[in-house]
């Protein structure tokens, strides 16, 4: 019995690694709806992208997840995902403090990052007091001995009045991995009589990503004179041509000055209104024709557009154009090869395809990626549809169900009444 058992483990063991170095299957395409096909010419970066438009966006799933890429011979490519936002970033290291001291009224001190430091180009440096304006050093070396300067006369400062402080404190130079790095701060001549304090040092990485926005240009009817809590307002109604998502709504209206309350819904359901942003629209005789309109990122394809005019001449709004961060696809030109690619997308149901490539990209890719130009979208030939349920299938099972179950209630009515009289005796 035990030789059994162990045989059986054994051939368990042996079928889960068989299992883990079997290639994976392909996934079938038979579910995503659409595709379009981006071609490829021979160029030099070594990542391409793509910025999803309207339509992929309204078709595919609201966080693109499947978005599935394809080269010309039918190979899946991987891919990062990046929603475009403008994102500043910091992540602090540890680091070991060592060698403080102060000497000619400068304070100094020296920190180790550790054997495998990662990158790092800004540190943060708190000195005790108010109203000063101090210089600071920042030198970094490999050994503890050979030092070289990454910036020096960096100005620290902080200054309050009227209960309100201003300050700098951090100090930024250029991208290091230098695993020491040592801190020197120089009294201020006007208000320190010796070395300043140095409260705290924090080393870390700083990350600007820049954004990019796309706009997406909206029909936009006529305007209609209605009211607004009992006010005269007007209502402009715009499509957008696709559910798509917008956190920015950019008018262009003429005329002078004015300041006019607004609402901004998103009426996809008309009888279940969805605000999306609320307030003044305001314009200054100086100002151009365009006005901005921000808000948290919102997806909807029909919008509403209702302005408070009282008893003031209505704004004339011409266009209207809403705005994203871009939904930008980077690959590796080495696994697009050349000819088209085929980027599919339109399956509610797709899991996240997590490929390793987001973990060995940096943040900022430089040189950027070259941009390709999805075509048009086309449908799917294999798309097959996700088979409705039955009771859709077959609506007349239901009523066909519930006449049963009528005919046996009645039944089981009829039998307890007949059990529960008594029959009389002759």
């Amino acid at each position: 019995m035990r030789r059994i058992f162990w045989l059986a483990a054994a051939g368990g063991v042996l079928c889960t690694a068989l299992w883990a170095q079997a290639p994976r299957m392909p996934e079938s395409l038979s579910a995503w709806r659409f595709f379009k096909e981006i071609p490829v010419t021979a160029v030099s970066p070594a990542l391409l992208d793509f910025v999803l438009d309207r339509e992929m966006l309204d078709a595919a799933r609201p966080d693109d997840a499947d978005i599935r890429l394809y080269d010309s011979a039918g190979r899946e490519i991987p891919y990062v995902l990046r929603v475009r936002r403008e994102v500043e970033r910091h992540a602090p290291f540890e680091a070991r403090e060592f060698n403080r001291g102060s000497s000619e009224g400068a304070v100094q001190a020296s920190y180790d990052l550790g054997e495998a430091p990662q990158e790092h180009n800004e540190v943060e440096i708190q000195t005790a007091g108010t109203n000063f304006r101090r210089l600071a050093d920042v030198e970094g070396s490999s050994d503890d001995a050979h030092w070289s300067t990454l910036v020096t006369g960096a100005i620290l400062f902080r200054f309050g009045a009227g209960g309100r402080t201003v300050e700098q404190q951090s100090v930024s130079y250029p991208v290091s991995r230098y695993r020491y790095l040592r801190i020197r701060v120089n009294r201020d001549p006007q208000v320190d009589h010796s070395a300043p304090e140095l409260v705290s040092v924090r080393i870390r990485r700083s990350v600007h990503q820049t954004g990019e926005m796309i706009s997406f240009p909206g029909t936009l009817a006529g305007r209609e004179a209605d009211r607004d809590n009992g006010r005269p307002a007007s209502v402009w109604r715009v499509d957008l041509g696709g559910r798509i998502p917008l956190e920015r709504a950019v008018l262009s209206v003429s005329g002078g000055a004015f300041s006019r309350p607004f609402r901004l819904d998103g009426v996809d359901d008309p009888a279940s209104p969805n605000m999306i942003a609320s307030g003044d629209l305001v314009h200054r005789d100086d100002q151009g024709q365009e006005l901005a309109i921000d808000f948290p990122e919102r997806f909807a394809r029909r919008l509403k557009l209702t302005v408070t005019d009282d008893r003031n001449v209505p704004l004339a709004i011409f266009r209207f154009t809403a705005q994203s961060a871009a939904r930008e696809v980077i690959f590796e030109a080495k696994a697009a090869g050349t000819g088209a690619l085929r980027v599919y997308y339109g399956n509610p149901k797709a899991a996240a395809p997590h490929y390793d490539l987001a973990a060995q990209l940096p943040a900022e890719l430089d040189p950027p990626p070259a941009r390709l130009s999805p075509g048009e979208q086309s449908e799917n030939p294999i798309y097959t549809p996700e088979p409705k349920p039955f009771s859709e299938r077959s609506p007349w099972l239901v009523y066909v169900v519930l006449g049963l179950a009528t005919v046996v209630l009645a039944a089981i009515l009829v039998s307890l009444v007949r059990w529960k009289v008594p029959v009389a005796e002759p």
